[in-house]
């Protein structure tokens, strides 16, 4: 499996640089599908569904939903007596913080989901950091979608909405406590009463280990540092075009899918899942090969690589004279099409512009004077004139940079 695994990485990255694309592979959540890990191959582009965070200093890409944060040691402070303090109306973390008058990094958040059970999950990190659902979902077991939590639910667990803290909820209660939460000192919690906090809160020693689950729940931000070199990263959008997974025998054990190994012994079937988005691929080339005048089509995925333009087509001398050059073009191995409409040149240029053939090829009636084409290439608009005997070899020359 993890094998097939790499050989398929290894190909869908040849096929993406292939096609033209800046693109990562990204480390990403395996989700309802399950199995193991997973990567996502994800092209650049601000107009993308996906936000990922990625290292310039190493390799490290990962889905926001995925990507691992390091844990942040707050200062060591010596543990002051926990006190509950009246804060009327401070529903909110910048009410709290406003109002008790504490940096932002001093407070604890809490989000409050319920399942599709209606078992209430409690979620508390950092006043400024954000809540990473996905991660949640990963930390409590059984947990597969997320709503957030009714305020009647809330209270019969000992909360009270806009005042939570995971001091005095009762049993039953996932509660899930980000891995920097639990290294502050001195902060300022809910008190599961309105309009009351807890000052002085020192998660290890006022949160009950038992009842927590203590996780990396939170969501990536830029200037985070990288899980592997420890440099910032930085934060993009992009389109998913392709995702390779590791299932391992999740699948083959609920379908009793077995072969005999070398042994003799009956054996689990150990299962990757792997797929490309052809139309998401087409649509991310767009995004990212594009000027005013339409798509810039990289060779590989261009419906035509070359396309020959009579200027005038009613003109039967032009059209032979082009017809002529699309069949060599033809002979010598290069996708072409012949736009022998009887269009006016302006509407057929405008036309190879739209559409982003990477080379056009026009015969003019100065072609016929001096036996030479002109020749135009798409991505740069540059403008280059060839005699007719070296047309092909000079186009078959040109393709391979685009």
């Amino acid at each position: 499996m993890n094998v097939s695994y790499q050989k398929m990485y290894d190909a869908y990255e040849k096929i993406f640089s292939r096609c033209g694309l800046k693109f990562r592979a990204v480390e990403a959540d395996n989700g309802a599908i399950g199995g193991g890990h997973s990567h996502e191959f994800t092209v650049l582009a601000p107009s993308g569904e996906s936000s990922i965070a990625y290292c310039e200093s190493c390799d490290y890409a990962a889905s926001d939903e995925k990507a691992e944060l390091k844990v942040i040691h707050a200062e060591p402070e010596e543990m002051k007596p926990l006190e509950k303090v009246s804060t009327p109306n401070a529903h909110t973390i910048e009410l709290v913080k406003n109002f008790l008058n504490v940096p932002i990094e001093k407070t604890i958040k809490a989000v409050a989901f319920q399942d599709d059970d209606g078992r209430l999950i409690l979620a508390f990190v950092r006043g400024d950091h954000e809540v990473n659902e996905i991660k949640i979902l990963n930390a409590v077991e059984g947990a597969l979608h997320l709503h957030m939590a009714e305020d009647s639910a809330i209270t019969a667990a000992g909360g009270s909405a806009g005042f939570m803290s995971p001091i005095g909820i009762k049993d039953g209660v996932a509660i899930v406590v980000d891995s920097t939460v639990m290294e502050m000192y001195n902060a300022v919690a809910g008190a599961n009463e309105a309009d009351m906090h807890f000052v002085n809160v020192n998660p290890r020693r006022d949160f009950d280990r038992e009842k927590i689950i203590v996780a990396d729940i939170r969501k990536v931000r830029e200037g985070d540092p990288c899980p592997k070199c420890g440099k910032p990263v930085k934060m993009t959008r992009g389109i998913e075009v392709g995702q390779v997974f590791t299932l391992g025998n999740k699948y083959s054990k609920s379908l009793n899918a077995t072969f005999l190994n070398e042994n003799g012994k009956e054996t689990f079937f150990e299962m990757g899942c792997y797929g490309i988005g052809v139309g998401r691929t087409m649509a991310a080339a767009i995004e990212q090969n594009n000027d005013k005048d339409g798509i810039i089509w990289n060779r590989a995925l261009a419906p035509f690589e070359v396309v020959v333009v009579p200027v005038n087509a009613k003109d039967s001398a032009q059209l032979e004279y082009a017809e002529k050059i699309y069949d060599e073009m033809k002979k010598s191995g290069l996708d072409v099409l012949l736009d022998d409409r009887p269009e006016r040149a302006g509407v057929k240029f405008k036309d190879c512009d739209l559409i982003g053939y990477p080379v056009r090829v026009t015969v003019s009636p100065k072609t016929l004077e001096s036996d030479s084409v002109e020749v135009k290439i798409r991505r740069s608009g540059e403008v280059l004139n060839f005699n007719r005997g070296e047309c092909v070899a000079k186009v078959v020359e040109l393709l391979k940079d685009l």
